[in-house]
């Protein structure tokens, strides 16, 4: 499956391929519902602790997986960019269970460049998503102009996030994602919007790496409890 995309897996495989994909999808988003269940998050920093803001999210690669955590069911129209390998389908099933629509397929080159510009429209039109400038394969925690792109073409503010869990398991990838694990603590730091134009297209790399660099300032923390949204 590694050489297919999920709209070219042959006829003959999919009789396996697409049972397979909803089990694994389905049990994926049931172990993130099971972590925010019986997890407590909560949400500090500067800027605004609604998560159904209008926004584009932006986190680095190594929080995925606690994010599904936390975003467990949007709390707002959300679109997203996904590559379209075959094998990335069960998280693409995954994300639509969480309520996410529509899922624009694109990794790089001409076709990455395409689907930016069509989640920017739907941005602009009153959609949120979120994105991980460093992704989807890295160098860890360098960022990739893609969502400074979509946040000019969109006129709608990035909002950095970093988000942390006290309990998971570090996975060998090349970002060193962070399974959390049920009964953790999970911290999200929401930092301060900003809206990338023309003229501050340059700095904008620079605030967007201090903010999910930085240390995470906390003032006002509020208290998410499990189950709740």
């Amino acid at each position: 499956m590694a050489t297919y995309r999920v709209d070219t897996v042959p006829r003959l495989l999919k009789p396996v391929y697409v049972p397979m994909t909803w089990i694994v999808g389905v049990v994926l988003f049931c172990y993130y519902a099971l972590c925010r269940m019986t997890s407590r998050v909560s949400i500090d920093g500067p800027g605004n602790h609604d998560l159904a803001q209008h926004a584009i999210f932006c986190f680095w690669h190594e929080s995925w997986l606690s994010y599904c955590v936390v975003f467990n069911r949007y709390p707002s129209p959300h679109t997203m960019i996904s590559h379209p390998a075959a094998y990335m389908r069960p998280i693409h099933i995954q994300f639509r269970l969480m309520g996410l629509t529509p899922l624009v397929l694109g990794s790089s080159g001409e076709e990455g460049r395409r689907a930016a510009d069509a989640v920017a429209a739907l941005v602009g039109r009153g959609l949120s998503t979120s994105i991980s400038p460093d992704g989807p394969y890295g160098p860890p925690r360098v960022l990739k102009k893609g969502v400074l792109h979509i946040a000019r073409k969109s006129g709608v503010p990035i909002v950095p996030l970093t988000i942390r869990a006290s309990r998971g398991l570090r996975l060998p990838s090349w970002d060193a994602k962070q399974l959390p694990l049920p009964f953790s603590r999970i911290a999200v730091t929401v930092h301060e919007p900003f809206v990338v134009t023309e003229e501050n297209f340059n700095f904008a790399a620079v605030h967007v790496i201090r903010a999910l660099d930085g240390p995470a300032p906390s003032t006002v923390v509020t208290h998410l409890h499990p189950a709740s949204s």
